[in-house]
């Protein structure tokens, strides 16, 4: 596989940590970059397409007349000699689980815009449309390890410390290992809703995304940068693997340079499908040139639809 390269800089400085007034503010913009009507939208197609979150047992009683004799208890009524109906209460609040990968390849694109920009948007959009819905939170951003976890909870309180974990925890020099996340939140006792996002430039072990998916509703949200998909002819460029460190010479004048960049391209955007199909999750490719909030909003519609929701 090709892996996207960045154009090096000689020299470059480290990165520098963000202070803690600097979190508050890149955590307000984060929470209000965008109009409240759209957030709305949002929610509302989150809720048509959220899956359902089944019923809880809540009581055994003799029966009265008006109950669903569906929910006869046989085996009672047979010892009591009358009838017995148990009764359920709807599980009203959807665990929801938000998977980020802060690994070193999704820091490609422009200040403000790259990938990980991108992913951090999605996820506390997601998390707002979830905590509006009424619904709990978790947090899992992973490189190769766990970097931050937050257990699911909600609240205007919870969706707080989300938005400040997504502005205050960079992306590390670590490689992908999306399956360490999603080993840990797949192990959730309560059905829940998967959204993982990431490049998914590393080949992810089909097995395991099986077995999540076959308990939990699993989403797949690949974030891709267009300069992964064209290669501009810029001329001689140094590029670097920002996982690896490998360093590659380019001449993108060159058509069949550019050729075999599109090529590499097209493969990895046909495969991702093929393997979310292999996987049994839900995939859904998500452009850094494109606000967030759009791409979500389309998403949740298309699952909307195809629930057969209104």
């Amino acid at each position: 596989m090709i892996w996207p390269f960045r154009r090096s800089k000689p020299n470059e400085p480290a990165r520098q940590a963000v202070d803690a007034a600097q979190i508050v503010r890149r955590a307000r913009r984060l929470r209000y970059r965008v109009r409240p009507e759209a957030v709305a939208q949002l929610a509302g197609a989150y809720h048509g397409a959220r899956p359902g979150v089944g019923l809880t047992f809540a009581e055994l009683r003799a029966y009265e007349p008006g109950d669903d004799v569906r929910h006869l208890d046989w085996n009672v009524t047979a010892r009591q000699g009358r009838p017995f109906v148990r009764r359920f209460v709807e599980e009203r609040s959807l665990t929801v689980w938000l998977v980020l990968d802060v690994s070193a390849s999704m820091r490609f694109g422009a200040e403000g815009r790259t990938k990980a920009d991108r992913g951090a948007q999605a996820a506390a959009l997601l998390a707002t449309a979830a905590v509006y819905n009424g619904d709990r939170v978790g947090l899992a951003m992973v490189s190769d390890r766990i970097e931050v976890e937050l257990p699911p909870n909600g609240g205007i309180r919870h969706l707080s410390q989300i938005v400040r974990a997504l502005v205050a925890t960079p992306t590390t020099s670590a490689k992908t290992q999306l399956a360490v996340g999603l080993a840990r939140v797949r192990r959730s006792a309560r059905r829940a809703l998967i959204v993982v996002l990431s490049d998914f430039l590393s080949d992810e072990p089909i097995t395991l995304w099986r077995r999540a998916a076959r308990r939990h509703d699993t989403i797949a949200i690949r974030i891709v940068h267009p300069l992964e998909e064209e290669l501009p002819a810029a001329g001689i460029l140094s590029l670097e693997d920002a996982e690896t460190g490998n360093r590659l010479i380019v001449d993108s004048s060159s058509k069949k340079q550019r050729a075999v960049y599109a090529r590499s391209a097209a493969e990895r955007k046909q495969s991702f499908p093929r393997w979310c199909g292999s996987a049994g999750v839900d995939g859904f490719t998500l452009s850094t040139e494109v606000d967030p909030i759009r791409g979500l909003i389309e998403l949740f519609s298309r699952r909307s639809t195809r629930r057969g929701s209104p």
